[in-house]
Parts: structure tokens; sequence; C-alpha cells
């Protein structure tokens, strides 16, 4: 299944149905938090009317220009899909062929034995009189080329 090929309208229907829930989870946050401070703080709110018509303006606002935005990004991913080919999404229940990330995790801890091998076998350099490293010994570089 390639991304690109799928509804260019179905980001734009679920964004803005997520948004539209987000609303309606804010609205009674708004809701319950108007009621309790109206109990406990008389007049430190502003009404429930008015609380509940803010909350509606913000959230129509959020709607809309969420929507807009995920359409917009919709549409620009389809349209640069088309020069770039898109993303292709495989999905498959065959776990048999080991993946080359494990091949790939194998050689590198082969590799880091083999380096940790050839820097136990490296001799201790001398410090000279010029070094400003306080005269810690250094290892000599191992030689990569032998086996």
């Amino acid at each position: 299944m390639r991304i690109s090929e799928t509804n260019p309208w179905s980001l734009t229907v679920m964004a803005f149905l997520f948004l539209a829930g987000l609303g309606i989870c804010v609205l009674g946050t708004v809701l319950i938090a108007s009621v309790i401070l109206a109990v406990a703080a008389p007049g430190a709110w502003p009404s429930l009317p008015d609380s509940l018509l803010i909350a509606t303006v913000v959230i129509a606002m959020e709607v809309f220009l969420g929507t807009a935005m995920a359409c917009l990004c919709g549409l620009a991913y389809n349209y640069t899909a088309r020069f770039s080919g898109g993303v292709q999404v495989d999905l498959t229940d065959d776990l048999t062929d080991p993946a080359p990330v494990t091949e790939a995790l194998g050689l590198a801890r082969r590799l880091q034995a083999r380096a940790r091998e050839r820097l136990r076998g490296a001799k201790p350099v001398p410090a000279s009189a010029g070094d400003t490293d306080g005269g810690e010994p250094r290892t000599s570089a191992p030689d990569l080329d032998g086996p």
C-alpha cells in the first residue's frame, strides 16, 4: 500500500473528528471548572454562559484552523509524493526471514570484539618531554591491516 495512493481527504476527515472530539472534552472541562469555581469562589470566574461562549468560540477556531492545516499538509504531501515516489508500507505476518538489522548487529559485535583484542595488544608509548598531557602513557595505534 502506498500512502500517496490513499484518499487525500481521509487525513482531513480524521483531523476534523479528532479536533471535534478534543473540543467536546474541553467544553466538558470548562463546564465542570466553571461550576466548581462558581460554588467555591462566586464572582471570581465569569458566569457559566459566558465561559461556555468563550470556550465554544475558541474551540470552533481550533477545529477550523486545525482541519485546514491538516488539509494543506495532506495536499503538500501528496504533491511531493508524485516527485519522490511516496512512502512504501508493507504489512506482513511472515517473520521467518531474519531482519537485516539482526545481521548488522551481529557484525557490529564481532567488529567490536576484534577492536578490543587489537587495543589490548597495543604497547604503551613513553611520554616525551614536549607532551602537554601530563606525562600519561599513550598506546600506539594498532595495525589495522592485519588479520
